[in-house]
């Protein structure tokens, strides 16, 4: 039973790792360019900054309300 709880919790961590780093590309693919344009410099530059600043926003949201009882008995 408790390997079941571990497998379940590296599945949602895993999943919701992928939606947060598919919101980081999709913000940094839609306003990289704008950046690169705006600042006249290539691309990856800006695009690399919105990616870890949105994946910073978000963990920063998830430690911001993640529930206190869950940091010990997930699932429960």
């Amino acid at each position: 039973m408790m390997a079941l709880r571990e497998l379940m919790i590296w599945i949602i961590q895993a999943v919701l790792f992928g939606i947060g780093i598919g919101i980081a590309m999709l913000t940094a693919h839609l306003a990289g360019p704008l950046l690169a344009a705006a600042f006249a410099i290539h691309e990856l530059i800006p695009t690399a900054i919105i990616f870890f600043a949105v994946a910073a926003g978000l963990g920063w949201v998830g430690n911001r309300f993640w529930p206190e009882e869950w940091m010990y008995t997930p699932l429960l």
